[in-house]
């Protein structure tokens, strides 16, 4: 494993530092949230139900404090839009709220004081703003925010001289923002500093980086190789509750990815949090059971035990010890045979005709067959095709197996020889029995546990799983299991879906190294492994120390701990809507069974790709949910594939892509370019507008005229600086092209606008208005 990762500066300070002696930068301003404060909140408007929450006691209302997070969100939304700036106070949202001037007094002081409760100051920035004013460089603070400078200040930076101290430029106090670029015009004349010379740091890629590159300066986005952002709204779409760790997942990603591989950012971005919380779920089962040792099955052991071995150190536990217990299926399956049970010969052919890949060749190494015309004719054959070929007339599977009983004595003398060498292995390695230990492994089937039991002859305190499927319940009558994700917390079918596509996460988990195959006859029994996997070796190590950063920032910031039902917005998000960045990550990565087998095979193969798109996509995902278990062997992880055929098919099925308002914005500007406009009307002043407008400014494009149907009602408002009117207003001034910044009503819109136009000037050609929607 990496060593930890929290140093004084963080990799992203240190490139900062050289990019500032490199570029003689003279001053470097920093965006506050999201990059200098972060809050214990899944999403900063759940500030707003704290905050209410606070004050439900004194001032009692028929409303959930879920309710009031909504109307607080919505209100900030219109004061906005009829804003001529669309800049505003804290004062001037609470100000139009339903409720009496004690409550809205109440409300204001709440937020704040909720602000200040849940929120806490990036160490690895502040160290950062440290470095930079002791080497001489002026630092100042600027903010798209509907707080004051003061009220900043007094939120956070109360106990910060340093902070406090420094130069706060506030969009809702200079009536202008970094998402128009005009901000940055400002503090350049405030500051008297050229833009050359001038760093601007922050997370939001558009006011934080395209404005600000826009605007001459250089920039830093914190911001790692996933698309962090649409993660989280995905997320929060999906899920209801709050996740209150997402800062220390922004923050370890961001700060900590430098020149590393995505692997990096699922890591600690993605499965930080899981295995956090999977981590204090297995020492909390080893505390209650009163274990002395958790065993880690190898090969998820490369992961699970130092993830809890660190886990132990932050909660200062030193009674329980952590062992890397080397056994597979394999190097368990033998030893584990009950050879007192008068049925073990018949069990085993069983077994092993239903194994998957178990070839003829493969049945005469087991039995200790002698070589010979059968073994040269069929040795690739699968064994459970053999039960349908015949040799001289006689069933193929019958003859082998006739053969293989022959050698009973052999393979019975094999297995006692096995378990000897098994417990000889364990005895010689784990100081602790197994009846005092917990065994912790992924799953599914918990099969190398209930053997270790076996050839133990003793049950472990508890079987411990990430996830299980129906498969355990096999061995009920010898051996029990709890799972992390289990039948209590599973409310997505995550079991069946990580039963299905174990090598989205297992490549991960077992590192670089080959499965165990057996144990030598040495005096320890050395374990002995099947051929490692080097070429993936850089990405788990990537992954390894995505993990470490993670778990260090969580405990950095003493975050809350987490439980299964925390942490499942995460994981069910990872396997039903896989990024095109983590899906392309796994055609880079190899993987192997944990049976014995050398033969890695690629995740994700572009055979797989073409295979979906041509049944075709639709078709394919229609039958994947209701055969989930279709193509599998073949097509690992189907959802993976499907974003590599088309990036946005999952989100449509899912019903996402309505609310991917930056998306539709992105696509819109992108047709606008197409059609080399550069001066034109847009029709439409709502929140699409608001969002649309920095990358018109961004792109040098000209706005008209602003039209939107309100002012044919209400008459001619305000919104970010331009006058509102109606399409009767703005066809009377001429304009020759509208944008329709809305998709909801974009036909009925366009309509309306021909209808207009012809009654405006009859002998108008048809189509002599150029419009463009979504």
């Amino acid at each position: 494993m990496n060593q930890p990762c929290q140093t004084a500066l963080t990799p992203f300070a240190t490139e900062i530092l050289e990019r500032v002696q490199n570029d003689n930068i003279k001053m470097v301003s920093f965006d506050i949230f999201d990059t200098l404060v972060h809050r214990r909140t899944g999403r900063p408007v759940d500030v707003f139900a704290l905050a209410y929450a606070q004050i439900q006691e004194q001032y009692p209302h028929p409303m959930s404090a879920e309710e009031y997070r909504e109307l607080r969100e919505s209100s900030e939304q219109r004061v906005k839009r009829e804003s001529v700036s669309g800049e505003v106070s804290l004062s001037d949202i609470i100000n139009v709220l339903p409720f009496t001037s004690a409550v809205k007094t109440a409300l204001q002081d709440a937020e704040l004081a909720a602000e200040a409760s849940c929120s806490f100051i990036n160490q690895a920035i502040h160290q950062l703003i440290k470095t930079l004013i002791a080497a001489g460089v002026k630092v100042v603070l600027i903010s798209d925010m509907y707080l004051t400078a003061a009220q900043i200040r007094r939120c956070f930076f109360t106990d910060c001289e340093t902070l406090s101290g420094l130069p706060l430029y506030v969009s809702s106090q200079l009536q202008t923002n970094k998402a128009t670029g005009k901000v940055y015009e400002h503090v350049q004349q405030a500051e008297q500093i050229a833009p050359q010379y001038w760093l601007h740091i922050g997370d939001h890629p558009v006011s934080d980086g395209e404005m600000a590159n826009k605007a001459g300066l250089h920039t830093a986005v914190l911001r790692g190789a996933l698309n962090e952002t649409e993660i989280l709204k995905q997320e929060n779409a999906l899920f209801a509750g709050s996740q209150h760790y997402n800062a220390a997942r922004l923050i370890a990603t961001a700060h900590y990815h430098s020149q590393r591989s995505s692997a990096f950012d699922v890591g600690s971005f993605v499965w930080g949090p899981i295995l956090f919380a999977f981590a204090d779920w297995v020492i909390d089962q080893a505390i209650t059971t009163q274990s002395r040792s958790i065993l880690c099955l190898m090969r998820e052991a490369e992961v699970f035990a130092p993830i809890i071995e660190w886990r132990l150190t932050q909660r200062d536990i030193n009674r329980i010890s952590v062992h890397k217990l080397y056994a597979s299926r394999k190097s368990t399956f033998w030893p584990a045979i009950e050879i007192d049970n008068p049925d073990w010969f018949e069990d085993l052919i069983y077994v092993l005709v239903q194994r998957r890949g178990y070839s003829v060749a493969d049945f005469y190494r087991d039995f200790r067959l002698a070589d010979d015309t059968l073994l040269a004719r069929y040795r690739d054959v699968a064994i459970r095709d053999t039960d349908g070929l015949f040799e001289q007339g006689e069933n193929l599977l019958k003859l082998l197996t006739a053969q293989a009983r022959q050698n009973k004595p052999v393979v019975q003398a094999y297995i006692s020889e096995q378990r000897e060498r098994f417990t000889r292995y364990y005895h010689a390695n784990i100081d602790v029995p197994l009846a005092s230990c917990v065994t912790v492994d992924l799953g599914n089937g918990g099969t190398i546990p209930h053997q270790i039991e076996a050839i133990m002859g003793a049950s472990s305190k508890a079987n411990l799983l990430f996830y299980s499927s129906e498969r355990i319940y096999r061995y009920a009558d010898k051996t029990y299991y709890s799972s992390f994700i289990s039948a209590a917390t599973d409310t997505r079918n995550l079991r069946q879906l990580l039963s299905r596509s174990p090598e989205c996460i297992e490549p991960f988990l077992v590192g670089d190294c080959g499965t165990v195959t057996g144990y030598s006859d040495d005096a320890s029994a050395t374990p002995e492994h099947a051929c490692g996997l080097p070429e993936n070796s850089v990405y788990v190590r990537d992954f390894q120390a995505g993990l470490k950063c993670y778990f260090e920032v969580h405990a950095q910031y003493q975050l809350a701990t987490m439980t299964a039902q925390d942490v499942l917005p995460v994981l069910y998000r990872y396997l039903q809507l896989p990024t095109r960045c983590e899906a392309l990550l796994f055609t880079e990565i190899q993987h192997q069974d944990n049976f014995g087998s050398n033969d890695a095979y690629s995740i994700i193969t572009q055979a797989q790709c073409d295979e979906v798109s041509q049944w075709p996509l639709a078709g394919f995902y229609q039958t994947f949910c209701q055969y989930p278990k279709i193509k599998v062997g073949k097509i690992h992880w189907p959802q993976a594939v499907i974003t590599l055929v088309d990036e946005k098919f999952l989100s449509r099925q899912n019903g996402l892509l309505s609310m991917d308002t930056d998306s539709d914005v992105l696509n819109l500007i992108e047709r606008v370019l197409e059609q080399k406009w550069q001066r034109f009307t847009v029709y439409g002043a709502g929140l699409f507008f608001e969002k649309l407008l920095p990358h018109i400014q961004k792109h040098n494009l000209q706005i008209e005229q602003v039209i939107d149907r309100k002012a044919e009602i209400s008459g001619p408002y305000q919104v970010a600086g331009f006058e509102v009117q109606s399409l009767q207003s703005a066809l009377q001034n001429g304009c020759d092209k509208i944008l329709i910044s809305s998709f909801a009503f974009k036909d009925e819109i366009a309509r309306n606008i021909y209808e207009q136009s012809l009654r405006q000037s009859p002998g108008q050609p048809q189509g002599a208005i150029d419009i463009l929607s979504l």
